[in-house]
This record gives C-alpha cells, sequence and structure tokens, in this order.
C-alpha cells in the first residue's frame, strides 16, 4: 500500500524567495531520496503569495519513515531560518475499481 504526505506552509518571504531556498536545501534532498527509491514521486504548488504545497508519495510506510527522519532536519533549520509555518497530512492511499 502507498503512502502520501501532503505538506501545507506559509512563508513569511515572497513566493520567489521561497523556490530559490527551495531549490538550493529541500530539492536536491528530494531527489536524492527518489533516486534511492525511498520517495516514489513528489511535487511543489504554490497556493498564494507566499504559501503552498509539497506533496510526496511513498511506495510503503517504512520508506515514509525514512523521508520523516532525513527531511526533519532540514524542515527545522527552514523554519529556524525563515519563520516559515508548516502543517502535515499523511496517511495510506488504497487502489479502487
Amino acid at each position: 500500500m502507498s503512502y502520501t504526505r501532503v505538506q501545507v506552509f506559509e512563508m513569511p518571504q515572497s513566493w520567489s524567495e521561497t523556490m530559490k531556498m527551495f531549490q538550493k536545501t529541500v530539492k536536491p534532498e528530494l531527489n536524492a531520496l527518489k533516486k534511492q527509491k525511498v520517495v516514489s514521486s513528489w511535487s511543489l504548488v504554490q497556493t498564494g503569495d507566499s504559501n503552498g504545497l509539497l506533496i510526496v508519495n511513498f511506495p510503503n510506510k517504512a520508506a515514509m519513515n525514512k523521508y520523516l527522519k532525513i527531511m526533519a532536519a532540514v524542515r527545522r533549520d527552514i523554519e529556524a531560518d525563515t519563520g516559515a509555518q508548516s502543517w502535515v497530512y499523511h496517511g495510506p492511499v488504497k487502489a479502487s475499481g
């Protein structure tokens, strides 16, 4: 059973500044995890001037837990440096039909 994790975030800076920071710190980590097959896929969606969603899919719960351990430090550093806020929702995805 695959798992999806959605992180809703709000940054005090503009979207362009957020994207520069994302390209430098988060994207390389996500791509490395995808190469290791910890992450099945990920996408970033802008939802406002300084808000967004990071949607990450995992092949199983063990992979999601590995992701959490690796990315927790990255998220804490970003929140400490920028004053960002984030909320996370996750759960299993069941096939239908």
